[in-house]
């Protein structure tokens, strides 16, 4: 073992390293996530985008692709489970092992919750990497900077189940619009009518000619995001047609007032002093 292996082995001792993957196949891996691969024995992956396989076989020899655990019309917790075990098996076997996951680990992936839960029950450590994430790439598809009016996201069937507040003076991001209501891995188109509900929710809400947005982000490094402009009155049928990882962004309806006053007067007046203050270079010394 190498010097630089020595120095990995004390910073990182964990028995599973979860790392996120971004969201363009092998263009977004991360060189600390390629670190982290490179030191296990075996790397899981759930990612099938461009050429990503393939490329963590150059840095790992024992890859296995999880994703082929998915089954159509199949509730999806069980199948992560069954994801979850196998990367925990194989760290209590001969560690330390990778689970290499599309996006950020963190940003729905619940293998990764599993995973957590499971390690001190059987003495192993965990440590998870970040990656380009789903929202990382929408900020970039549509734009904008969240530091102006804030953000607030929710998961779209969650939203319906607890009936969540939204603030229409805050721009909205709602993750998965496009399988709502359904725990399953649906494969092809789903009928208008799965969408309705959402639909009549947002318009309790919003205007029904609110514009909102569909956003596609690309997955493959030549090919561009696909950006829809829709109204929330018409968005049953626009989620009806968009393929099945849009995500639904809906800009606010208008900014909220300012209340605090004189906070905002004494923050003024400090920009006053500061404009009308000359640059400490141009100072006249005395």
């Amino acid at each position: 073992m190498s010097v630089g292996e020595n120095q990995v082995e004390a910073v990182w001792p964990f028995d599973v390293g979860i790392v996120g993957t971004g969201i363009v196949g092998a263009h977004q891996l991360t060189r600390e996530a390629e670190e982290v691969i490179r030191r296990c024995r075996q790397t899981f992956v759930i990612d099938s985008g461009y050429g990503l396989p393939d490329y963590l076989r150059t840095l790992c020899p024992h890859v296995t692709e999880l994703g082929v655990y998915y089954e159509p019309g199949k509730d999806r917790v069980p199948t992560y489970r069954r994801m979850a075990a196998e990367v925990v098996a194989a760290a209590v076997a001969e560690p330390p092992v990778c689970l290499a996951t599309y996006g950020h680990p963190w940003i729905y992936c619940y293998p990764t919750t599993l995973i957590k839960r499971a390690a001190p029950l059987l003495g192993l450590h965990v440590e998870v990497f970040p990656g380009v994430s789903s929202l990382d790439t929408l900020l970039v598809d549509l734009g904008m900077d969240i530091a102006l009016d804030g953000i607030q996201m929710y998961e779209a069937t969650d939203l319906l189940l607890r009936r969540r507040p939204l603030q229409t003076d805050v721009a909205c991001v709602i993750w998965q619009p496009t399988v709502v209501g359904d725990p399953g891995y649906h494969v092809g188109p789903y009928e208008e009518e799965q969408f309705l509900p959402l639909q009549a929710y947002l318009c309790d809400l919003y205007p029904a000619d609110h514009e909102a947005v569909l956003v596609t982000t690309k997955t493959f490094p030549l090919a561009r995001s696909v950006v829809r402009h829709t109204r929330i009155g018409d968005l049953a049928a626009e989620l009806a047609r968009a393929p099945q990882v849009a995500t639904l962004y809906i800009p606010p309806l208008e900014p909220r007032p300012v209340e605090d006053l004189a906070l905002l007067e004494t923050m003024l007046a400090g920009e006053s002093k500061a404009a009308a203050s000359p640059p400490a270079s141009d100072a006249i010394p005395a």
